[in-house]
Order: C-alpha cells, then structure tokens, then sequence
C-alpha cells in the first residue's frame, strides 16, 4: 500500500532500496546492469528497477489471481495495478529462471553442461552453492553469461524452461507514472 500512497501522491513512483531485501542487491544490481544495455529508456538516477508481472502464470492466467496465496504476508493488505509500459522500457525475463540468478547458480543450457560445468569447478575444489561470488574470475563470468538465458523466452528444455506459454514471466522498468495506470484492484492476501 506504500508504493500506491506515493504513486498517488507524487504521480511517479521509482523502486525504493529500502524496501529490497539485502541478500539479493547483487542479483539486482545485475539486472540493472542488464537493462542499461538491453532497453532504450534509461535512468540517470534510479539505482534499481522496477519489477511487475507480465505473464504471472502462462498465457492463459496473465494477471495475478488474487484469491491465491503467495503474493503478501497473509491479511496483508495490497494494490494489485494494470498498467500498461512501452516495449522500449521495459526488459521482460524468465521469473523462474531469475532463481539462478538469485541464488547465484549456473545456469546451463542442457543438465548435461551443468553436470559438466561442476565436474571441472569441483577438479578445483570449488562450487557456487558455497562461494559467492566464485574466487576465480573465469568461473564467475561463466556463470554469469548463463544467467542471460533468462532473457530467451523462447529457450524451452524439459528439464529446465517451460515452454513460453506457460512461463511466468516478469517485467522490470525504471518508473511508472500514474497516467499508465489502466485499473486498481485493493485486495487483502490471503
């Protein structure tokens, strides 16, 4: 309900690091370097993105349903809105792939490469479920060029990324501007 007081009262409302949970500052501070090189509106102030729904549950389920659990703390009251952004400010990816990302794993193409990737971290005694950031730069970088998968909503593999029908699928931009608003919906989470 904070962000929609501000949004209400100043017109525009940018992402606040306050409310950023500190243990992913480095997944988002990634993915505004990304958006600095992937999209054409910049920001010369924000520091992070935004972050909404495209695509909460597959094609067929694009808006949030507000009756599920998940999306507050239970009784927490909360502001679902529709709005609508213009395809040049905004970077949409993969929200479950954004795992890796958060959780500072390799993300692989086939589990084949993954199996490969980690043999050749452990022949040097290391892994990235218990370094982060991995103390060797190759291995680091490696693992952060996969994390641009995210970005290919159309990369299916079974065992690893739905089929963009079913993907959830998030958006995240700079600032949103009261006038994009196209409907309000208050709910209380369950």
């Amino acid at each position: 309900m904070t962000a929609w007081k501000i949004l209400q009262r100043e017109q525009v409302l940018f992402a606040d690091q306050r409310y950023s949970e500190d243990l992913f500052l480095d997944a988002y501070r990634w993915m505004t370097k990304q958006m600095k090189h992937r999209i054409e509106s910049k920001s010369e102030t924000v520091s992070l993105p935004l972050w909404a729904w495209y695509q909460w549950d597959g094609i067929e389920r694009r808006k949030p349903d507000l009756r599920s659990s998940g999306h507050l703390p239970k009784c927490q009251r909360g502001v679902r809105i529709e709005f609508e952004q213009s395809d040049k400010g905004v970077l949409l990816s993969d929200f479950d792939l954004w795992h890796y990302v958060l959780n500072y794993w390799y993300l692989p193409q086939t589990v084949t490469e993954r199996e490969v990737f980690e043999a050749e971290l452990s022949k040097h005694n290391l892994s990235f479920f218990e370094m982060k950031p991995l103390p060797v730069r190759a291995y680091h970088q490696r693992i952060e060029d996969s994390w641009n998968r995210i970005f290919d909503l159309d990369w299916v593999d079974e065992e690893i990324s739905e089929p963009y029908d079913r993907k959830r699928i998030q958006a995240t931009f700079w600032k949103l501007h009261f006038d994009q608003i196209k409907d309000v919906q208050v709910f209380t989470a369950r």
